[in-house]
């Protein structure tokens, strides 16, 4: 009878298939890196056969990762992200190189310090420094503090002050928070503030390297500044925290990680903004001018003060203030017009929100008039006076929208197009709708808006008339209206002329509306037409040609996923081979359908060894024939 597999067992069972389903491609490819850094220490198998390890990050937090009954991994963490994060992932990876190596680990102790740092509920998003003491040690502490004088403990202090400066620092802060002489104080923050943002951050995981800016300690500070009741001077350091950051974040190339940082901040400035000598209209301007600078949500937390209750009167004052800001508002210099719209869009926006909470509804269409030949924002006019069900007037400036907006800005009249549909279909227009749905199926075809004109051309019972006419459109170019026995009215709107890029017939929306039609052998014809210089590029979903022809054209589903997969394994990089294996997994499902394995393992064995060298690569391959990440000894 074989032996029942210990939980341990389990681990040393994991493919690199089994931990990307954990905790997703780009966790495992950082656990990998902070695996590879060593940040891994005092790694330990505890009592229920879990893992428990420190892992230095932004600070050193306590690991723990176990294995449930069905072979899948579940970690818990003193990072902010608790659960299913880097450091466990990091944490497995150690383990299991540790096993391929033969190297032992040895077995927690049961007063482990980090088992009940993991077991305490009550964490912040910080775990102070403290936590990371056992209570055995702490009352160590305790004992030999009481029994010195007050001299040894003044020299004991100086001792430990002179060996860690950040310690001097803070009880100097202590001492000028304690007298009420902040300025000294605020002054080194500031500085500390544009120290830590003078450096972007940047990750390079291909090498495991990078710089990620730590703001817990401004953070800490700025709190404890707070609650010795100094908001108004934290308010000022939030000022140059948010122009720091934001030019930090935009300098920064680290997918975010410094943005989260900077945004970490914010939370404890909405506090002190609550809490300063600013009345309740300057405490809204000022949130909204944090909200106007940031383009990266470092900011969102103002946005979420500024959506909290607020009196009647303070949106009053703003409004008029915002107005007034609106009304001298200047074109930045060097800007383009989608630059100063934007902004001057943002700021009419804000007006509008505040209109409505200060009650004067009255005010906001003759604003949106106002703006929308300025900025282009004729979609935000056409939906205040579709509400107000002003149809005729809607209209109106649709038309005019579309002329103003249709050959700079396509999206626009495309978007007013939809205002223009839904106040037909409000009228039960049917026939024009349908008719506006096959024009916008001729200026965009996709399987999308054929499905959008067969529901509407079911309404007037035209759509197998429609349908054919489309078909022809897309395969020799003349147009739905201008073909013999059109059965659909004109829609109202001036109707799309030809695209001069157009080349008939359209082979990738035959391949998207025969995928929709599930229609096997048309996708494959039209998929052997295409142009052979286009062959994988602009627009040809290969992927879902594949998955559409499996059943009905097996070899080919299989030829045109392993070519996929071999294009992008030609780009060595490592998010490429990520992205292969989804195709050459997809390959090997129907492989294995089709009951020829062994043609699968020569096909991965072939690519083994013409791709020995890259590493990643191998890990990936190995995961697609659920081996092992730990290689069995023999």
């Amino acid at each position: 009878m074989p032996k029942k597999k210990t939980r341990l067992d389990r681990f040393s069972d994991l493919t690199w298939d089994d931990i990307e389903g954990w905790a997703g491609g780009k966790i495992v490819s950082r656990g990998k890196t902070y695996q590879r850094q060593g940040r891994v220490s005092d790694l330990a198998v505890t009592d229920d056969e879990s893992l428990i390890a420190w892992v230095d990050g932004t600070e050193r937090y306590a690991t723990k990762v176990v294995m449930d009954e069905d072979g899948v991994p579940d970690s818990i963490c003193t990072c902010p992200y608790e659960l299913d994060c880097k450091h466990g992932v990091a944490v497995v990876i150690e383990y299991l190189k540790r096993v391929e190596n033969n190297r032992r680990v040895p077995k927690a102790k049961q007063d482990d310090g980090r088992l009940e740092l993991l077991e305490d509920e009550d964490w912040d998003d910080e775990p102070d420094d403290e936590s990371a003491i056992s209570v055995d040690m702490r009352q160590d502490i305790e004992a030999f503090l009481k029994g010195k004088t007050k001299a040894q403990l003044i020299d004991l202090i100086h001792e430990l002050a002179g060996q860690y400066p950040e310690m001097a620092r803070d009880l100097s802060d202590s001492k000028q928070l304690i007298s009420g002489n902040t300025k000294t104080l605020v002054t080194r923050l500031r500085k500390e503030i544009r120290d830590i943002g003078d450096e972007p951050g940047w990750q390079n995981y291909w090498k495991g390297e990078g710089y990620t800016p730590d703001y817990s300690g401004i953070r800490k500070k700025l709190d404890t500044l707070l609650e010795a009741r100094h908001a108004d001077e934290v308010l000022t350091l939030g000022r140059e925290l948010v122009t720091t950051g934001i030019r930090q974040v935009e300098e920064s190339h680290d997918e975010g990680e410094t943005a989260m940082e900077v945004a970490d901040c914010m939370p404890v400035i909405v506090k002190a903004l609550n809490r300063s000598s600013l009345d309740a209209v300057d405490r809204l301007v000022w949130a909204l001018d944090a909200v106007f600078e940031d383009q990266f949500e470092v900011c969102e937390a103002f946005a979420e003060y500024l959506h909290r209750r607020h009196s009647k009167s303070a949106w009053h004052t703003l409004a008029d203030r915002l107005l007034v800001r609106l009304k001298g508002l200047k074109s930045t210099k060097g800007a383009d017009d989608f630059s100063r719209n934007y902004e001057r869009d943002r700021l009419s926006d804000w007006i509008i929100d505040a209109l409505e909470r200060a009650g004067r509804m009255e005010e906001i269409i003759p604003l949106c008039e106002a703006e929308a030949g300025k900025t282009g924002s004729f979609e935000r006019l056409v939906k205040r006076l579709i509400s107000a069900k002003r149809y005729e007037d809607a209209n109106r400036w649709i038309q005019e929208g579309i002329r103003a907006t249709e050959k700079k800005w396509p999206g626009i009249a495309s978007n007013l197009r939809d205002k223009l549909r839904e106040i037909r279909t409000r009228q039960k227009n049917w026939p024009a709708v349908a008719a506006m749905k096959v024009e916008e199926f001729v200026r965009r075809p996709s399987s999308q808006s054929f499905t959008d004109c067969k529901k509407a051309s079911a309404r007037v019972k035209a759509w197998p008339k429609v349908r054919e006419h489309l078909l022809r459109y897309l395969e020799k170019g003349q147009f739905p209206w201008k073909q013999k026995g059109w059965p659909l009215p004109e829609s109202g709107l001036d109707r799309p002329d030809a695209n001069q890029r157009n080349r008939f017939p359209l082979v990738n929306d035959l391949i998207d509306i025969a995928i929709f039609e599930k229609k096997p052998d048309q996708v494959l014809r039209w998929y052997d037409q295409r142009p052979k210089s286009r062959f994988g590029w602009y627009g040809i979903d290969e992927d879902a040609i594949a998955t559409a022809v499996e059943t009905h054209a097996p070899d080919r589903a299989v030829a045109i996923w392993k070519n996929k997969g071999e294009r992008l394994i030609a780009q060595v990089k490592p998010s490429a081979y990520q992205e292969a294996a989804k195709y050459l997994r997809k390959a090997a499902k129907v492989i294995r359908r089709e009951k020829q394995q062994a043609e699968w393992e020569s096909y991965l064995k072939a690519l083994r060894e013409q791709h020995a060298r890259k590493r990643r690569l191998i890990e990936i391959l190995d995961g697609l024939e659920g081996k092992p990440i730990v290689k069995k000894r023999r």
